[in-house]
């Protein structure tokens, strides 16, 4: 295994994911299992298989239910991995069970979108980037295994719904939220983090489904203005700013990580030009660099919820471990090891 790829994975694995103490299975936990997963993919280590199914196995066995929202649907990607791996019938049977709130109980917006969910906290009539990355992709991947059409609809409907709303028209980044009721993008962030959700996402979404054409070509012009909107703010050290378009906030690593997944990913697929893959290649040595010798990935902020002003983004800490700062990274060295 590649030597740095296994100090993150190893760190990952011997860290606690509920640092937001709302228990294990949240989203922190949901980033680094997909992480892990990529890392799996990549390596073929039998450990981290058995990390990822002992944390499903130990979850899904608990005496607590696992409550249903946006936010607790990320680790389901790591279910479809055992899933898909076993062919068990207990792991769909979960996997199913989230799917279904989602298509059929979950709130929603008038129009149609997802409401962003969350353990412990109500965001009534919001619609966050987050969501993209936490049902979109995973709609769909559970769509292709099984080969039920209206996930895979769904997970798109998602994921368009989500883009077409909080992506800037001028410079193709995206607002991390956006109020239905109050017809504005709440704090009006264009907030790093947010946006890599989105660089990520896509081109899972567009390695996972298979047909539906017109739909990836959408998604393929849409991702494309995000990432000349990615280039025209990425700073000289080849991170991003947590508020993209302010030079004066601090550059975050989970989103650097996170936006050079997906670039890489994209370049993977044909769909970006030389100079946009130079650029990812910036960010992921600047990413190296604030990887720790034990596998602790710095400088990643904490848990950002929607702020009441943009400044406010700047105020959140980045100076303790993170489940999705090690998932992020993971991801990124799984597409291109060092």
């Amino acid at each position: 295994m590649d030597s740095m790829l296994e100090q993150v994975v190893r760190r990952t694995m011997a860290m606690d994911f509920n640092v937001d103490k709302k228990g294990d299975w949240d989203w922190g936990a949901g980033v680094a299992l997909y992480g892990l997963r990529k890392a799996y993919e990549k390596t073929g280590n039998p450990q981290i298989y058995k990390f990822i199914q002992g944390f499903v196995d130990s979850n899904m066995a608990g005496g607590r239910p696992i409550p249903f929202n946006v936010n607790t649907t990320a680790p389901l990607l790591s279910v479809l991995l055992l899933y898909r791996e076993t062919r068990d019938a207990r792991y769909l049977e979960f996997a199913a069970g989230f799917a279904r709130w989602l298509m059929e109980e979950a709130p929603r917006l008038l129009n149609g979108a997802l409401e962003h969910t969350v353990i412990n906290d109500s965001f009534a009539g919001q619609m966050w980037v987050d969501t993209v990355f936490m049902a979109g992709v995973f709609l769909t991947e559970l769509g292709q295994l099984t080969g039920e059409d209206r996930y895979i609809k769904e997970g798109l409907r998602q994921a368009r719904l989500h883009v077409e709303t909080l992506q800037d028209g001028a410079s193709g980044l995206l607002y991390h939220g956006y109020s239905l009721s109050t017809n504005d993008y709440l704090s009006g962030c264009l907030w790093a983090r947010g946006n890599s959700w989105v660089t990520i996402a896509i081109p899972e979404i567009l390695g996972i489904v298979e047909g539906y054409d017109q739909e990836k070509e959408w998604f393929r012009s849409a991702i494309g203005r995000q990432v000349k909107g990615l280039a025209a703010v990425q700073s000289s050290k080849g991170l991003w700013h947590t508020i993209l378009n302010d030079p004066g906030s601090y550059e975050e690593t989970s989103a650097a990580a996170g936006i050079v997944y997906g670039m890489l990913r994209l370049g993977a697929m044909g769909i970006l030009e030389e100079q946009e893959l130079a650029l990812a290649r910036k960010g992921f040595q600047a990413v190296i660099e604030r990887i720790a010798a034990d596998g602790t990935v710095q400088q990643v902020s904490a848990g950002t919820g929607i702020q009441s002003a943009v400044e406010d983004y700047n105020r959140i800490p980045a100076d303790a471990i993170m489940p999705w700062g090690q998932g992020m990274a993971l991801m990124m060295l799984s597409v291109c090891g060092n």
